[in-house]
């Protein structure tokens, strides 16, 4: 016996194949946007976690040294963006500077403790001495166009600090905070500055 084809084994016509291909083609359009919008998505949000998080280091470590602070001393380089802050700290009961220098070419923070007075680095050229905090630090616009000091004096003992921390495609983090020293006020041994 012969086989004959019956009409509804005749398989596909072109107009169907066709139709078939675009709807693929459209249902695989919206599933890679709606893959690569969450992949964007998901490298923003980990860049704006990373920036936050070393926002945070950087006020954690600045705000902890300062509130053990028996006296505190800012000076501003001389390009009127880098700035130099001394802290003498009585943490654990031994008197010690700590400083913390943000070189603004570099857009880092950088910290150093000693039992004798820390001199600031010059900009561009910190010794091997000081360790980095983070780096990607910006300073605030004040709104017409300069940049805010990231380390100001707030009183006689308190340290305020404003910066931003730069994504690397995502948002900046942004980071406002003053903290004031408890201990009571002295620079007597070490003499910090």
């Amino acid at each position: 016996m012969i086989a004959r084809l019956r009409r509804d084994d005749a398989g596909f016509s072109l107009v169907e194949l066709l139709v078939a291909m675009t709807l693929f083609a459209v249902v695989l359009t919206i599933v890679g946007n709606v893959i690569v919008s969450a992949l964007t998505a998901d490298r923003t949000v980990r860049e704006l976690t990373g920036s936050t998080t070393d926002g945070q280091l950087v006020t954690n470590v600045i705000e902890q040294t300062v509130r053990n602070s028996t006296a505190v001393r800012v000076v501003t380089d001389v390009d009127g963006i880098s700035a130099f802050a001394t802290v003498r700290t009585t943490a654990g009961g031994a008197a010690r500077c700590h400083a913390f220098f943000f070189d603004a070419g570099e857009s880092t923070i950088y910290e150093r403790t000693s039992t004798t007075a820390i001199t600031a680095p010059i900009a561009g050229a910190v010794g091997s001495e000081w360790t980095v905090v983070s780096e990607a630090i910006v300073p605030i616009d004040d709104g017409s166009g300069s940049p805010l000091p990231v380390f100001a004096l707030d009183g006689t003992r308190g340290l305020a600090l404003s910066f931003t921390v730069d994504g690397a495609s995502g948002p900046a983090s942004l980071f406002v905070t003053t903290s004031t020293g408890r201990a009571p006020d002295s620079n007597v041994s070490p003499q910090c500055f």
